[in-house]
C-alpha cells in the first residue's frame, strides 16, 4: 500500500518529520505550475480562488459525497474570507485571509499549505526561513527538537531548550495566532502541525525570514540568539539514525520498542531491517512483554505499520475494514476506467491483507501499545488494527485525530493566486468497522502529567495481569 510521504507533503521540505499520508495508500506526482503572480491580485479573482477552492474540496473529498454544500463552519469561513476582501490584495495578504479556513475543515490531510510561491520551498527559500526544527509539547511549551552547533563559532544549543520568544513575540502568543491557521481534527493535533511546519508558517503567515531573534531559557537568564540568512548552524544528531526503531530492555522479561515514525520511504530497507533486527532480539531473550510506543509518529507509510504488525500476527488481517476513493479527473485512470467523476469507488481490501511472520520469527508474548495525542494517521491505522485485532492493550492518552482516517491528498492550485491546497481524497474505516467520528481511546488512559516513568510502568502491569487481551485468531480477518 504505497502512500505520500509526509515529508513532500505535510512538511513541505525533504527532511522533515501523513502522509500525511499515510492513511493515505497511493501517492501521486503534481504537474508543473508556472510562476505565481507578481503584484497586488483584483479582488474578483481573488474571490474566485475561494470559490474553485471550496468547489474542489466539496468535489474531492470523501466526507461530501452526494452532498450540495460543506458542514456550516466550513462554508460560514469561506463566506468570511471572501467578506473580507474589499480590494486588491497582495498574496501575503491573502493567504492570511484564505488559511483561515483550514482548521474548519477538522482533517489534517486537507489544508491550504503555506508556501507562498505555490510550491514546495525550494532550497533558497528555505535558507531564509526559521532555522530550527522545534516540537510543541502537551503543556505548550516550544522546545528545540535536536541539538545544533554553529559551525563557525562552535556556539551549541541543547535538544530541549525551550524557546521563549521570536522576533520578541512570547511564545504562548504567537502559537495562539498561528493556531488561527493550523490543521488538523483537533486543537491539540492542530498545535502539533504548527511544529510540523513552523518555517513556513512563520514565512507565510508572519512574514519572517532572513532574520530571526531567537529567545532561549538559559540555566541562569533567558538569551537572545541573533540569527541571520548564511549562518552556519547543524544539527548534532544523525536525525534518520534517531527515527530509526530501537529496543530498549526493560528487565528480564519485558523489552520496549520505540517507533518514532512510519515514514521511512526514504530509507525503507534501513527501516525494515531495524524491525526484523529488533524482534530478532526480543525473540533471542524470551521476552515475554512487550510495549511498542508510537507517541509522537504522526505517521508516513501504511506498509511501515504493517511490518511491524506481521510480527504479532496469527494469520493474515488488513488494516482497514473499508476503504474509499472519491473519483475526480487526475484518479479516475485512463479514459475513466475507474469510474465517473465525482463517484465513490470502494476498495476490496482482502489484497491488501498483511502477512504474518513464519511462526519461528513470530513474537508470542503479550503486547502494550502507547499512544498520545500527536499518534497520527498511519500511526493511527497501526494502533486501530493493534487494539480491534486483540493484538495489543492501548496505554497512553486519545489521539488528537479520528479513528477512521482520511488520505491520499492530491492538489488543487488556485489560479490567481498560485496557492496550493492539497484535499484528501479517501477514507478508511477502522477494522471494527466502528464508524463514530471520534479519537482513539485508549484501553489504559494515564493523566497528562503522568511521567514516563508511570507511563512504562502502567503498561508493564497491565501487561502482568492474567486476564490478558483477545489473540488475534478470535477476531475476523477483514
Amino acid at each position: 500500500m504505497p502512500s505520500l510521504s509526509r515529508r513532500q507533503v505535510v512538511a513541505g521540505a525533504a527532511a522533515v518529520a501523513a502522509a500525511a499520508g499515510t492513511a493515505g495508500f497511493v501517492g501521486f506526482a503534481a504537474e508543473p505550475s508556472p510562476a505565481p503572480p507578481s503584484g497586488p491580485l483584483p479582488m474578483a479573482a481573488l474571490k474566485a480562488d475561494l470559490a474553485v477552492w471550496r468547489r474542489a474540496v466539496l468535489e474531492r473529498h470523501p466526507r461530501y459525497y452526494g452532498q450540495t454544500m460543506l458542514e456550516a463552519p466550513v462554508e460560514t469561513a469561506f463566506r468570511t474570507a471572501a467578506a473580507s476582501i474589499e480590494g486588491a490584495l497582495t498574496r501575503e495578504q491573502a493567504f492570511r485571509l484564505f488559511a483561515r479556513i483550514n482548521p474548519t475543515f477538522r482533517d489534517a490531510h486537507t489544508l491550504l499549505l503555506p508556501w507562498l510561491s505555490g510550491e514546495e520551498p525550494g532550497g533558497a527559500e528555505r535558507a531564509s526561513q526559521f532555522p530550527f526544527g522545534a516540537d510543541i509539547a502537551p503543556d505548550g511549551r516550544l522546545r528545540l527538537r535536536s541539538s545544533w552547533r554553529n559551525e563557525t563559532s562552535g556556539e551549541t544549543l541543547a535538544q530541549g531548550t525551550e524557546i521563549l520568544a521570536i522576533n520578541g513575540l512570547a511564545t504562548p502568543d504567537l502559537l495562539a495566532r498561528l493556531l488561527a491557521y493550523s490543521h488538523g481534527e483537533t486543537p491539540k493535533l492542530r498545535m502539533h502541525m504548527l511544529s510540523v511546519m513552523l518555517p513556513g508558517w512563520l514565512d507565510a503567515a508572519m512574514g519572517w525570514r532572513d532574520r530571526f531573534a531567537i529567545t532561549l531559557a538559559g540555566a541562569a537568564a533567558p538569551t537572545t540568539l541573533q540569527w541571520t540568512k548564511g549562518a552556519r548552524w547543524a544539527p548534532v544528531e544523525n536525525s534518520k539514525a534517531a527515527e530509526m526503531p530501537r529496543v530498549e530492555w526493560l528487565g528480564a522479561d519485558a523489552a520496549l520498542l520505540r517507533v518514532p515514525t512510519f515514514d521511512v520511504d526514504e530509507a525503507p530497507d534501513a527501516y525494515n531491517a531495524a524491525i526484523d533486527q529488533a524482534f530478532a532480539a526480543i525473540n533471542a531473550r524470551h521476552t515475554q512483554r512487550l510495549i511498542i510506543d508510537v507517541r509522537g509518529n504522526t505517521g508516513g507509510q501504511s506498509d511501515a505499520g504493517a511490518r511491524v504488525i506481521q510480527y504479532v500476527l496469527n494469520r493474515p488481517a488488513a488494516q482497514v475494514s473499508r476503504a474509499r476513493e472519491r473519483l475526480n479527473d487526475e484518479n479516475n485512470g485512463v479514459l475513466g476506467y475507474r469510474g465517473a467523476t465525482g463517484s465513490m469507488r470502494e476498495f476490496v481490501v482482502d489484497d491488501e491483507l498483511i502477512q504474518p511472520v513464519p511462526a519461528d520469527a513470530r513474537f508470542k508474548g503479550r503486547v502494550a501499545v502507547l499512544i498520545d495525542e500527536l499518534t497520527y494517521s498511519a500511526g493511527i491505522l497501526f494502533a486501530t488494527t493493534m487494539q480491534d485485532r486483540g493484538l495489543a492493550t492501548l496505554v497512553g492518552r486519545p489521539t488528537g485525530g479520528f479513528a477512521n482516517q482520511t488520505g491520499n491528498m492530491m492538489p488543487t492550485r488556485l489560479p490567481a493566486t498560485g496557492f496550493t491546497a492539497f484535499i484528501a481524497t479517501r477514507d478508511f474505516i477502522r477494522p471494527s468497522g466502528d464508524r463514530r467520528v471520534a479519537p482513539v481511546q485508549p484501553d489504559i488512559i494515564v493523566n497528562d502529567s503522568a511521567s514516563e516513568a508511570m507511563i512504562v510502568r502502567t503498561a508493564l502491569d497491565s501487561l502482568a495481569k492474567p486476564a490478558g487481551i483477545k489473540r488475534h485468531a478470535e477476531t475476523p480477518a477483514g
